[in-house]
């Protein structure tokens, strides 16, 4: 074969298999842990596609909705549905790299977050979890009619021994029947 004709065709085909491998990536949406950019710990933004690293857990349903564009997170939970440990309901796995930069450090956590327009929660609860270390307990804050920024903050435990698991549960808090509310961010700060 000439090398007018072989040199083009290994590039072409060179540039098919690279397509091919990266095409099944293409669109896909983000899941897994939530980790941290590596350069900047002092606040972690979960928003847009990357709500969609929710872990529904147990008997609530958690899905990315997107609207004009825009994309929001879904959590709906029915009646005594939910359990008391974070990582048994709707949260985010926080990887180890956050995990180690969290640790003995104050974190504020910040959700923007509205009730559903269809049985919407008149509350929401946020739990920071260290696993074995202990958690920040449910934190209830009322919500209102649009999007509101509702927060607490938390004293991370120093890390003991080996690594755990941290978690950020959030939910609505159901009453009776079913609730459900509209995340639009989540932000972790720690704070100096």
């Amino acid at each position: 074969m000439r090398d007018k004709l072989f040199f083009p065709l290994a590039a072409l085909l060179t540039v098919l298999m690279v397509f091919l491998a990266i095409q099944p990536g293409i669109g896909r949406l983000p899941t897994g842990a939530v980790a941290g950019d590596g350069l900047n710990y002092n606040r972690i933004v979960i928003e847009g596609p990357y709500l969609n690293k929710v872990i529904s857990g147990g008997d609530a349903r958690a899905q990315l909705i997107r609207e004009d564009g825009t994309y929001y997170l879904y959590i709906e939970a029915a009646f005594e549905a939910l359990v008391p440990a974070p990582e048994l309901g709707p949260h985010f796995r926080l990887a180890p790299d956050i995990e180690v930069q969290f640790a003995a450090q104050t974190v504020r956590v910040t959700a923007s977050v509205r009730p559903a327009d269809s049985r919407g929660a008149e509350q929401v609860e946020m739990n920071y979890s260290t696993g074995r270390a202990g958690d920040s307990g449910w934190q209830v804050r009322d919500l209102q009619p649009g999007f509101s920024e509702v927060s607490f903050e938390y004293d991370v435990p120093a890390l003991e021994s080996d690594q755990g698991v941290d978690y950020l549960g959030i939910r609505p808090v159901v009453p009776d029947k079913s609730r459900a509310l509209i995340v639009e961010r989540i932000v972790l700060e720690r704070l100096p």
